[in-house]
């Protein structure tokens, strides 16, 4: 497990997630969020069940909402730069789910455990859940 900045697409788990969705991307003018929430579950990154402390788990969560939401500016050139993100009632609603439960899970959650000791690993959780809900409202 590495990571070098706050985002969770600045983390080891975060580039296998980017590269699921840089190889889902390829050749397609859009994505959804179900097939993003669909294709990390898929491939093991994101299991069912939001309640369940995983790290990977919590870490996938975020790095798709990053993606999602365009928060994406720290990549160098990333492959799936001219894909869009399409939020979905479902794929959206997973995220929030997903995210909410992390931020309120408190710091016995692996995640937070890990990334408690910086204020701007929170700071960014709650920007990206807000983020997103802005999506789902908009829906």
């Amino acid at each position: 497990m590495g990571a070098w900045g706050v985002k969770a697409l600045q983390s080891d788990e975060g580039l296998e997630v980017l590269a699921l969705v840089e190889e889902m991307s390829e050749g397609r003018d859009q994505v959804t969020a179900d097939e993003l929430v669909n294709a990390a579950r898929t491939a093991g990154l994101l299991g069912g069940d939001p309640t369940e402390d995983e790290y990977l788990y919590d870490v996938t969560a975020l790095a798709l909402a990053e993606i999602l939401t365009g928060d994406t500016a720290q990549l160098a050139d990333p492959a799936c730069g001219g894909t869009l993100f399409v939020p979905t009632p479902a794929g959206t609603a997973a995220l929030v789910t997903w995210l909410t439960q992390l931020r309120d899970a408190g710091e016995d959650r692996e995640f937070l455990e890990l990334r408690s000791s910086d204020p701007r690993h929170i700071e960014h959780l709650t920007a990206a859940l807000a983020a997103l809900s802005r999506m789902q409202a908009a829906r």
